[in-house]
Formats: C-alpha cells, structure tokens, sequence
C-alpha cells in the first residue's frame, strides 16, 4: 500500500546513499544484496544496510515487497523518485532556513558560492521561461 510521506522527514546521509543506490537501479529497485553489491569496499555489514532500508521502508520512502519464488528475501524499490525528493528536501532548506523566501535562498548562493556573471544570466534566462 502507498503510505505518503508524513510530514517531511529529510533523510540522513546514510539513508540518502541507499536511496540514490535504488533509484539508479536497472529494475527499479533491489534486495539488500543488490543493495550492498552498490558500495565501494569494503561494503557496509548486511545487518546495518538492512536496517537502514527498514527505517527507509518506515519513513514510507520505500516499499518492501516478497516476490514469488524468491522465499522471504524482500525486494524493495522507491516510492518517491529523485526529482520528488530533490524538490522536497529544497522546500524544507526554503522553509527552514530562509523563511520561505526563494530570494533569501538564491542571494545566499550568490554570495556564498561566487556565481559567475555567465551562470547568473543563465538562470535569469530559466527564470524567464517559467
């Protein structure tokens, strides 16, 4: 069943590693195995990435299913896609720390960040657009 997502909950490093791990997968997902079979060595223990797609699978960012013939091994694909989640997690950044002011946000990576004259008439050109 789709659990939606309550109240936003941003997902820690870790989790968010996982996450990026399934949405890259060929099949739209994958097994605990599939998953660790992702990490740079030396992989992480199974128990821990276990759990962390128990907690991902709690939070309703993800979706444990038993599939046919494969006994009680899980498979476990997202229920929100990158995109979704990216536009999420920005809005609480927005909220959160800049007061719901996209212009706060955006003069903040101006300063922060340095943005060149080029990539500054760019997103005036996006800007534009929408």
């Amino acid at each position: 069943a789709m659990k939606r997502i309550k109240d936003t909950k941003t997902l820690t490093k870790a989790e968010m590693e996982i996450m990026n791990y399934l949405w890259d997968m060929e099949g739209g997902g994958g097994t605990v195995r599939d998953v660790l079979a992702c990490y740079p060595e030396p992989h992480p223990a199974y128990t821990t990435t276990a759990t962390f797609l128990k907690i991902l699978t709690q939070k309703g960012f993800v979706d444990a299913e038993k599939r046919d013939g494969e006994g009680k091994t899980f498979f476990f694909r997202p229920l929100i896609s990158r995109d979704e989640y990216r536009k999420r997690a920005m809005e609480e950044v927005k909220e959160s720390f800049f007061g719901g002011s996209v212009k706060s946000l955006v003069s903040f990576f101006v300063q922060e960040e340095k943005i060149s004259e080029e990539d500054l008439k760019e997103l005036l050109e996006l800007t534009r657009k929408h």
